[in-house]
């Protein structure tokens, strides 16, 4: 955060719709059993807008598969961001997306998460974990993660940041004000402001600079750069800033959110961590990373992803649940209650491994699943199983060993302390 900017004191009191959606969070696993038995879909009238929560697994689906019915929310964030720019994770399902996402997903091989992205994320948590041995005891978000995270995607996108602290806390800063600022709190976005500024200045900074430099590398980049010499549209020095600055803000923050997040549910969880650390130690990598989502399951990234409803659409059209939603509703395709939804997953409430991998909803679905899905199934466990590698894990004593998040969203794991050996 630039010096004089405190985005905690700058954000107003919570309004009323705030407190409401608190409360709700705080009850949510309660308020979508309840809904998914009987208001599958919630329409409801509140402070001149209308707002729509849908539950169900198949209805959720439904939102999430029609973009240009159901729009993301994110584009005005990202022109605040982007200086009046915006990217393909703000599209409609329109040919420019399809440019941009194609143009990224060049620069970023699917087959590159296993090749390259596993073994350096083995490494560089070996070197965290070797680190803490002596001590006995380490920090799932901070320390670890968190660390792991910034170094990697730094290198790998050949955008190194000033210091890992620095970076991840200016991209936390980010994700937060992109996707947890759901009232748009014009103090937020003054706050915001001069930390969009920062990473704008320090993403073109370091395009100039490897001008300069070519062909010593091997990053995203670099593939940016190559792309631009061959003249392919979409590849300007601002595009490749705003796609950088996009993949920087998506990618860095989430897996210190889900790690400490499952690991609180593992941990509480005695056959079923005992079980997950036999996988790891036998070096079943499919198998520890059907622990690991599953209980991700249980303490997921997001209770749910909003959208904008741009035209009048019926929802589950022929079955006694259907509602229609009205043009310039606010929904949210409630995930984590889809995960939970008896229809699609059978024993839903029970822990188990052996669930297709359609039924989970972790990195969103349709055309604006997460364009990091790939890295991230193989990243998050590849960490997981180094942890659980760890002899005589268990959560630290007081109040170090409990899940701590950040005061300004309560979304962004601070802290969770395990004690090894």
């Amino acid at each position: 955060m630039p010096d004089g900017v405190n985005m905690a004191e700058a954000v107003q009191a919570p309004s009323t719709g705030q407190r409401i959606f608190g409360w709700l969070k705080d009850h949510m696993d309660l308020m979508f059993r309840i809904a998914r038995t009987l208001v599958p879909i919630l329409v409801v009238r509140f402070q001149g807008r209308t707002w729509a929560l849908v539950t169900r697994y198949d209805d959720v689906e439904e939102v999430l598969t029609r973009p240009n019915v159901f729009d993301v929310t994110y584009a005005p964030k990202i022109a605040a961001i982007m200086d009046g720019d915006n990217i393909f994770l703000g599209m409609k399902d329109e040919e420019r997306f399809t440019r941009d996402k194609t143009n990224m997903r060049m620069t970023a091989p699917r087959g590159e998460a296993v090749a390259r992205v596993a073994p350096e994320t083995a490494r560089l948590t070996a070197e965290v974990l070797d680190r803490a041995r002596p001590a006995g005891r380490v920090d799932l978000a901070m320390e670890l993660t968190q660390d792991v995270t910034t170094r990697l995607f730094g290198a790998y996108f050949g955008i190194p940041g000033r210091s890992v602290k620095a970076f991840s806390d200016e991209a936390r800063g980010l994700f937060g004000f992109m996707f947890a600022d759901l009232f748009n709190d014009p103090a937020r976005r003054t706050a915001v402001e001069p930390l969009a500024a920062s990473m704008r200045a320090q993403v073109e900074a370091t395009i100039a600079a490897r001008k300069l430099a070519r062909g010593q590398h091997d990053d995203i980049l670099e593939r940016c750069l190559q792309f631009q010499d061959l003249g392919l549209p979409g590849f300007s020095d601002r595009e490749i800033r705003n796609n950088m600055i996009g993949l920087i803000v998506g990618a860095l923050p989430q897996p210190p959110m889900v790690i400490p997040q499952l690991f609180d549910v593992l941990l509480d969880r005695p056959r079923e961590l005992a079980e997950a650390q036999a996988a790891a130690l036998g070096d079943d990598d499919a198998l520890v990373a059907r622990y690991v989502f599953e209980a991700s399951r249980f303490y997921p990234l997001t209770p749910g992803l909003f959208r904008n409803c741009v035209t009048p659409y019926r929802v589950a059209a022929g079955t006694w649940r259907a509602k229609t939603i009205p043009a310039g509703a606010f929904v949210m395709a409630a995930t984590r209650s889809a995960m939970f939804d008896g229809r699609k997953l059978p024993d839903a409430r029970a822990f188990r491994i052996d669930r297709p991998a359609d039924a989970y909803m972790h990195f969103g679905h349709g055309m604006h699943e997460c364009f990091g899905v790939y890295m991230n199934r193989v990243m998050i466990p590849e960490i997981c199983k180094a942890v659980l590698k760890l002899p005589k894990l268990r959560r630290a004593a007081g109040p170090a060993g409990k899940l701590r998040l950040d005061d300004e969203f309560d979304l962004f794991a601070m802290n969770l302390t395990v004690e090894f050996g």
